[in-house]
């Protein structure tokens, strides 16, 4: 399966670009100012940013250095994130300044950030970007959904490519970022790379013998209706995906909508083949 590239992940205590870690002292929210100087350094209002738009920011920066490229196609380029927590860190902050009846000073500095959208305005801003940008609030990291997501924003016809990710903060010193770049074209070949491999994977495995990859269409229901598979088969692919792509499904209740067809399963397993290689990544540093 070819793996949407690049990529860069930020923690508290490393940073990995495609893989690679950064040599960058300080945690938390040191190693953001770490970062920030050793590899940006340009762009004061970084220091004004909560922690929510700095991580969001650093990992889009590193992101597009490694891509190494601009054209004119990136002012059509789309920002769409994810996370759990939202502006919490920031709306902390600024409950504190109106918590007091005698200490009410509304601080309009801590204010702007109590929207979790704002990060991509700032990535947006930086690169003059044009398309849609979006912050989504997810109770846990889908990758799933988070690529139908970028699906979705890639069928705009204006939209080029998108930059993605979850971003995640807690406080000031713990956050998390995983950002990727995916491009129309791009996409659209690992899908068909990632379907194609799927249904010759079905067709060995529950001995399908009739059938060639061409026979199954990419989104016919696979159970009931259409290739007719059972309850046994479904064991089958789970054991399937797991075994070639290391993806266990944890939540059996989300089978019926990860087997519905061949597309969604491509859709499951390219989002949680990005998650793999972010972790492989980090068990080997």
């Amino acid at each position: 399966m070819t793996a949407v590239s690049p990529w860069v992940s930020i923690s508290p205590e490393r940073v990995t670009v495609n893989g690679h870690p950064l040599t960058v002292e300080g945690e938390g929210r040191g190693l953001l100012s770490g970062v920030y100087r050793k590899f940006v350094g340009d762009y004061p209002k970084f220091y004004k940013m909560d922690t929510l738009s700095k991580v969001g920011f650093l990992a889009a920066e590193l992101l597009l250095q490694a891509v190494g490229h601009c054209s004119d196609e990136d002012s059509h380029r789309a920002v769409i994130l994810f996370g759990r927590s939202g502006s919490v860190c920031s709306d902390r902050l600024f409950q504190q300044t109106i918590a007091a009846p005698d200490g009410f000073f509304p601080s309009p500095s801590l204010f702007v950030y109590t929207l979790p959208n704002i990060v991509t305005g700032e990535i947006a801003i930086r690169h003059h970007y044009h398309g849609e940008t979006a912050f989504y609030l997810l109770s846990r990291r889908d990758e799933q959904l988070m690529r139908q997501t970028v699906e979705a924003s890639l069928l705009d016809p204006d939209t080029r490519s998108v930059l993605s990710g979850w971003v995640d903060c807690q406080d000031e010193d713990h956050f998390e970022a995983y950002l990727t770049l995916t491009s129309k074209q791009q996409n659209f070949q690992i899908m068909e790379e990632i379907k194609l491999e799927l249904k010759k994977q079905i067709i060995e495995v529950l001995n399908l013998e009739d059938l060639k990859p061409e026979d199954i269409g990419d989104d016919e229901p696979l159970f009931g209706e259409g290739l007719g598979l059972d309850s046994i088969d479904a064991l089958e692919l789970i054991v399937m995906i797991e075994k070639n792509y290391g993806i266990k499904l944890k939540n059996p209740a989300d089978g019926k909508e990860v087997f519905r067809s061949v597309s969604t399963m491509a859709a499951f397993v390219s989002g949680r083949g990005a998650r793999n290689e972010e972790r492989g990544a980090r068990n080997e540093e």
